[in-house]
């Protein structure tokens, strides 16, 4: 070879040493402690992005679909697929983008003493599981939401032991000794080479092939579905045949479910928007949309007379309708008490929503939480009974609550004969304080309540434990009296019967009541209590007014007014009627204590309706 190609040759595998080198000397150059810190971090992002890929293709999780139990999983095909088994499968796009989902459905749970089973109770029990159906095709966006958050908690679960497995190994190869010399590499046994190449390839087909498998999008699309939230459903097998025979009755009563509560809706923000136009003064009624205007007016006309609204205290940022005089505004004071939105600083109060009895009626529920944002709620109350029996599939009756109230509103709850301990832990899960015995502090109120002391389910209403309604009620006014004592008043009891009252009323430390279960309203009472007088509010709906879905008799919800000593200032009334009509009710003044024989004939009602439900069995499941 030529002296002259042979020496650029050497200057061009000099510069390519330099250029080589250049990178290790930099390396080299700095501190063990950089160098280390680098090495730490690469290792630890590379192990955290391996441990959740891992984790997330590999994630299950049991939830339920409807009243079924299910398993869910991940797969890599972009579709929700729900395996019904004999039955055939529904394919939906998948609601977490690239990643599918299978969902394999499992038995519907059944009661846990067999002996107990009628054809009574089974009876109730599919009755109940066909409610559960209903809701499911209704808003199946609950129940995919629950699947995603139980899947999303089992893959971190996994990424961390997969993360924890990998750093681990790590460790022990670190310290199983030094390295060899810088020069002289590593050197595997063939054996050992083979075996990890084999590993490898063991793991990837384990943990890569099933999740990519796919197979052909079984079913149809069916016409009888279209205009429903699922109609881009593929059903094939035995299911399409139910909804392909039943489908028309589906359609027809989602539709008109659907028109029903668009229309109580708007029903109620118009009624909403009229009363604040008269500043909660008198009752407003939205029919189809639109209020009486006229009705309105003379309604007004007729509580300014009387010296009940905001014109008798000459409030002068409250402007009158246009349809009023003024000679329908008197000039001399009011002679009943002023009260309601116009009495009060509604910067130094705090507004609550009461609800109860909602039965797992998941557009009554949504109702709610429209109130909550036109009221600019401060609390939301649920009395109990959010449930049909408790199950833990009806979690999803929290779930839809707890969506429905705006965030920012402080919630809590008390656990009605319907709702169980699988209800309560959902609803601690999702932030609701349940009343638990103690006196709670929720957005600057006090309350206080407990479990109620009956459960129904299926198979009928029996005690929960040894304490009865009057037992719970002694026991709560022993505590309601201690913490008065320590200074810690409770300025509510948030109790699912009123049959506990009693008690509360004879030692008279808590100053307001409140409970459901009647299925009625019965307003605000106030009675002369052992220390002070005790106001109390029952309310309801009436029964089979909140099955799932229209109304069938008048739905309740209260809204309340409390000043920054958490003593009640003013109370309405919000109606939701069968028709969809909404009446929002004026605001009311909290009554006087009632006399001795008016208290009478109130409680020997009462003792005579409870007497009448303990003869026919309590309130059943079907409520």
């Amino acid at each position: 070879m030529p002296k002259a190609r042979r020496d650029t040759r050497g200057v061009l595998t000099g510069r390519l040493g330099q250029l080589h080198d250049g990178p290790r000397r930099w390396w080299r150059s700095r501190t063990a402690r950089f160098r280390k810190g680098v090495r730490t971090a690469l290792l630890l992002l590379l192990s955290t992005l391996a441990s959740l890929a891992i984790g997330v293709s590999t994630a299950t999780a049991s939830s339920p679909l409807g009243p079924h139990e299910a398993e869910w999983s991940v797969t890599l095909d972009s579709t929700l697929t729900v395996d019904l088994g004999p039955l055939g499968s529904v394919v939906l796009d998948s609601p977490a983008g690239l990643l599918g989902v299978e969902v394999v459905v499992g038995e519907i749970p059944g009661e846990p003493d067999p002996d107990a089973v009628s054809p009574d109770t089974l009876g109730q029990a599919l009755s109940s599981d066909g409610a559960a159906y209903v809701a499911l095709v209704a808003h199946p966006e609950l129940t995919i939401e629950r699947g995603l958050r139980a899947l999303a908690d089992d893959a971190l679960r996994r990424a961390g032991l997969v993360e924890s497995v990998l750093l681990s190994l790590v460790t022990v190869g670190r310290l199983a000794g030094p390295r060899p010399p810088r020069r002289s590499p590593r050197r595997l046994p063939r054996n050992a080479k083979v075996l990890a190449f084999a590993s490898a390839a063991a793991v990837a087909i384990a943990v890569v092939v099933p999740a990519v498998r796919s197979g052909p999008q079984p079913g149809a699309r069916l016409e009888v579905l279209a205009g429903t939230p699922v109609q881009d459903a593929r059903l094939s097998g035995r299911v399409a045949d139910i909804v392909q025979a039943y489908g028309p009755r589906v359609s027809a009563f989602l539709e008109e479910n659907t028109a029903f509560y668009t229309a109580a809706e708007q029903n109620l923000r118009v009624a909403w928007q009229a009363s604040a136009a008269v500043d909660g003064a008198v009752d407003v009624t939205a029919v189809d949309g639109a209020v009486d205007e006229d009705a309105v007016a003379e309604a007004f006309r007729a509580a300014s007379a009387r010296g009940t609204t905001p014109m008798a205290v000459a409030t002068p940022e409250i402007a009158p309708l246009p349809t009023a005089t003024p000679e329908a505004r008197p000039t001399a004071a009011p002679t009943t008490p002023v009260t309601g939105s116009w009495a009060v600083d509604q910067g130094e109060t705090t507004t609550a929503v009461l609800s109860t009895d909602l039965h797992c009626n998941l557009d009554v529920i949504a109702f709610t939480g429209v109130l909550d944002e036109l009221a600019g709620a401060d609390i939301h109350m649920d009395d109990g009974d959010l449930t049909m029996t408790g199950s833990q599939p009806e979690s999803i009756c929290v779930d839809a609550l707890s969506n429905a109230v705006p965030a920012g509103v402080a919630r809590v709850a008390t656990i009605g004969n319907h709702d169980s301990e699988s209800t309560a832990e959902r609803l601690r899960a999702q932030g609701w304080t349940v009343t638990d015995g103690t006196v709670r502090e929720v957005a600057g109120l006090n309350v206080l309540g407990d479990v109620d002391p009956d459960r129904t389910s299926a198979s009928g209403t029996v005690p929960r434990g040894s304490e009865d309604a009057a037992g719970l009620g002694a026991r709560l006014a022993e505590v309601s009296c201690q913490a008065e004592q320590a200074g810690n008043r409770a300025d509510v009891v948030l109790i699912h019967q009123p049959y506990t009252f009693d008690p509360l009323i004879a030692d008279g430390c808590t100053p307001l009541l409140l409970a459901g279960h009647v299925h009625q309203e019965r307003g605000v009472t106030t009675t002369d209590g052992g220390k002070l007088a005790v106001t109390q509010l029952v309310s309801g709906a009436g029964k089979g007014g909140t099955s799932i879905g229209e109304v069938t008799d008048d739905a309740y919800l209260h809204l309340l007014s409390f000043n920054a000593d958490g003593d009640l200032l003013a109370w309405r009334t919000v109606t939701l009627h069968p028709d969809a009509s909404v009446t929002v009710g004026a605001w009311e003044a909290v009554p006087a204590a009632q006399e001795a024989d008016d208290q009478a004939a109130q409680k020997t009602d009462d003792t005579v309706e409870q007497n009448t439900e303990a003869a026919h069995g309590g309130d059943s499941a079907a409520d």
